[in-house]
């Protein structure tokens, strides 16, 4: 496929205007009608429609987009790569959910800058599945904390067991109420960072499992925004523990006397052609050794008697 034609393509869909899209592309309109009319033929299907409220996906087109956004993403790589120096190695792209980075990498990002100041490093926030980020190579590497995962196609380490807590302002009617089955959680507003991460889907899995479905599930982009409008008396939340140790201990959240029936970790998962890369290796040496110091945590994290 033609990189122009996809570029072409990826921003009318997301400007929805043929003519903001030629505008941010320097190109007359008529240039990008011609780009999209050429992909289109190409897979002999429509890929946008006109519309009043402006250009549109149709399906076809929401199945091409994924596709799209990847070739784009790894052409400007490939391009950078080549451009560069011909003596200098690629930087290592790490990934990282939000709730790892705030409340376990940082000293690890502090170690490496104090340690290993050389080293060339990139970090982004995970937008999505760390597996398929890693897969589609948009990241070299991704620490997470979720359910043990089981891909075969990716390295894969645990580095520390974690702990989940269930939340809710001191308010809230199950804080302090004894719980004596999941089905005592029916018809309370759960609020979420992302619905897609695999301990709030084992969650509602229970949920389900036990006829306990919720009054409504927000997702709220952040486990900040999840703190705070649970601290504000919005529903409860399942969280890593490590992210609500401060919140506890000021009286803002008070556990709800409830555990989930699966285990949760914190992990990596990275590209296998980095089994044996000394810059990847540096950088995992250095989080098992981070996050194995954080252990004496966890007394921090234990239920209250």
């Amino acid at each position: 496929m033609n990189i122009k034609h996809l570029s072409a393509f990826l921003t009318v869909a997301e400007s929805r205007s043929f003519t903001q899209a030629a505008r941010i592309l320097g190109l007359a309109q008529p240039t990008v009608t011609a780009r999209i009319k050429s992909l289109e033929q190409m897979l002999d299907t429509p890929l946008l429609d006109r519309t009043a409220e402006g250009a549109r996906l149709t399906a076809a087109g929401r199945r091409l987009h994924r596709y799209a956004l990847r070739i784009v993403q790894l052409s400007e790589l490939a391009q950078e790569s080549v451009s560069a120096p011909a003596d200098s190695a690629p930087a290592l792209v790490m990934g990282a959910a939000e709730c790892i980075t705030a409340y376990r990498l940082l000293p690890l990002i502090e170690y490496l800058h104090r340690r290993h100041r050389t080293l060339d490093l990139s970090l982004r926030t995970l937008d999505g599945d760390a597996v398929s980020l890693v897969r589609g190579e948009q990241v070299d590497c991704a620490f997470f904390i979720g359910t043990r995962t089981a891909a075969d196609d990716v390295s894969h380490v645990v580095l520390r067991r974690e702990r989940l807590s269930l939340v809710a302002h001191p308010a809230h009617p199950l804080a302090g109420v004894r719980i004596r089955s999941t089905a005592d959680l029916a018809r309370h507003t759960l609020a979420c960072a992302h619905r897609e991460s695999s301990y709030q889907r084992g969650f509602e899995a229970e949920l389900a499992g036990a006829g306990a479905s919720p009054a409504d599930v927000l997702s709220l982009g952040s486990v900040d925004a999840v703190k705070r409008s649970v601290g504000e008396g919005v529903g409860m939340a399942l969280l890593p523990a490590v992210t609500v140790v401060a919140e506890l201990r000021r009286g803002q959240l008070r556990r709800i006397d409830w555990q989930p029936s699966f285990e949760v970790f914190s992990q990596c998962v990275w590209r296998r052609s980095l089994d044996g890369d000394s810059v990847f290796l540096t950088v995992l040496d250095a989080a098992r050794q981070v996050l194995a110091e954080q252990d004496s945590d966890d007394l921090l994290l234990q239920p209250a008697a």
